[in-house]
């Protein structure tokens, strides 16, 4: 399998990764995809195009954010990149023998979106800091705001606090140790699940951050479902089975979980309201022509017949 990655990433190994995620909750590179493979993870996930009553897997919308939770189920690259050597090799180093794909998501998010400080050692929304973890996000467009933000070295005491969410006049207590991510497209950011980190907000209307996010914890028993398009299970090892949980527990909803016809933007309810328009009208053809059946057709083209030879004479 080609590589994605750029050579200074995989020239990097897995033993400094972990142990720099060790030391400070964090390790990050800058330009570690090139813009041909986000071009395509982009294009081959299809984040922007909704689609409403259609069997093809499609993003959803949550009030100003796109997500597509199932790009395994269409981007050959994203599955490649996801089940790579790589990855992989990061995942044994630091969580064991054993590991398994949480869950993953391709989003974009727009202005104003207000992210709490929070940690990622949660299942079913519940503090859970029995499970050791891994966060990727990876940038996909240059990012110098709204950028990812993390307390370094807060893996280490986060476990202290009852609650994975986290007051801002609280995190303010470490902004000596707050560290902001500002990079260029296909930068990429491995942290710790247990380290306090949020998306700073910003204010740009005119700009949408978009990445890809996916955790790999050492709980094997439980993730979110996984849509797999079958033509890419060719040659599976053993650790990529593990990866993707084949034959395991899925009970885990997807993120986000509450989206519906009212998570959509204004912009999205205009298109909808056209498109209703639209099937309102081909619905009534479609009905009428239902119920002119053969017989009665067959009476009107009679009618039609005599008055045209009327008409001639």
């Amino acid at each position: 399998m080609n590589s994605y990655f750029s050579q200074e990433f995989l020239t990097t190994s897995s033993k400094n990764i972990s142990d720099e995620i060790s030391k400070n909750s964090f390790f990050y590179r800058e330009k570690i995809l090139n813009e041909d493979t986000i071009t395509k993870i982009m294009s081959e996930t299809e984040l922007f195009d909704l689609k409403f009553n259609s069997l093809e897997v499609s993003s959803v919308h949550d009030y100003d954010g796109y997500y597509m939770s199932n790009g395994l189920a269409k981007s050959r690259t994203l599955f490649n990149l996801l089940t790579s050597n790589e990855i992989i090799n990061i995942s044994k180093q630091y969580l064991g023998k054993e590991f398994r794909l949480k869950c993953h998501r391709v989003y974009s998010v727009g202005s104003g979106i207000k992210n709490p400080w929070h940690t990622d050692d949660k299942k079913y929304g519940k503090k859970n800091d029995k499970v050791k973890g891994l966060v990727f996000i990876i940038y996909l467009n240059d990012v110098f705001d709204g950028e990812f933000q993390a307390v370094k070295g807060s893996h280490l005491f986060s476990r202290d606090f009852q609650y994975p969410n986290f007051d801002t006049h609280l995190v303010r207590e470490y902004k000596d140790s707050m560290v902001s991510f500002k990079m260029p497209k296909g930068s990429i950011v491995i942290f710790d699940n247990k380290t306090i980190h949020r998306a700073k907000p910003y204010f740009n209307f005119f700009w949408r951050r978009k990445s890809l996010f996916f955790q790999i914890d050492n709980e094997i028993e439980d993730g979110e479902k996984i849509l797999v398009k079958t033509e890419f299970l060719k040659n599976l090892s053993y650790n990529q089975t593990m990866l993707l949980g084949m034959g395991m527990p899925s009970n885990m909803p997807h993120e986000p979980s509450k989206t519906g016809i009212n998570t959509i933007n204004f912009k999205m309810i205009l298109n909808l309201q056209v498109q209703i328009f639209k099937a309102v009208f081909f619905r009534t053809f479609h009905l009428l022509k239902f119920l002119f059946n053969d017989k009665f057709k067959r009476f009107i083209q009679k009618l039609y017949k005599k008055k045209v030879k009327v008409n001639t004479k």
